[in-house]
C-alpha cells in the first residue's frame, strides 16, 4: 500500500473510529459493538444513551463500506459466521499507522473525546 492509498483508507472518520477501536481494544471487537461505539463517537453521545436507529446506521455504514474495504485492503480481518473483526498482522497495517502518523488529527480528537464523560 503506498502513502496515498493509505490517506485513501484514513479519508474516512468511520474508517479511523474503526481502527481507533481496534488498537484500544488489543486488535480484536465484535461488529455490534463495534457498530455502538462508532455511533457514539459519531453523535457525541454516551454509547448507553445512543438509540438503537443509530447503531443501526453505523453498523450499516460500516459493513457496506468501511469493513468491506478494510478488509480488501488487508488491514482487518472479519469473521462474519462469528461477528467479530480484528486487525490484520500484515505490513499494510504498519503502512498505514505509518501514514496515519502524518495526519495532524488521526485519530480526529473530536470524535474521540469520551461523550459519557459530558453527562
Amino acid at each position: 500500500m503506498d502513502q496515498m492509498e493509505a490517506f485513501r483508507v484514513l479519508a474516512s472518520a468511520d474508517r479511523q473510529l474503526v481502527l481507533h477501536e481496534l488498537v484500544k481494544r488489543d486488535g480484536t471487537t465484535c461488529i455490534k459493538e463495534l457498530s455502538r461505539e462508532v455511533a457514539s463517537r459519531r453523535h457525541q453521545i454516551p454509547s448507553q444513551k445512543i438509540s438503537d436507529t443509530k447503531v443501526k446506521r453505523a453498523h450499516i455504514r460500516l459493513v457496506h463500506s468501511s469493513l468491506s474495504l478494510l478488509q480488501e485492503k488487508g488491514i482487518i480481518n472479519v469473521n462474519w459466521e462469528e461477528n467479530e473483526v480484528s486487525l490484520a498482522s500484515k505490513p499494510e497495517v504498519e503502512q498505514l499507522f505509518d501514514a496515519a502518523e502524518e495526519l495532524e488529527s488521526w485519530p480526529p480528537d473530536d470524535l474521540l473525546e469520551d461523550p459519557s464523560r459530558s453527562t
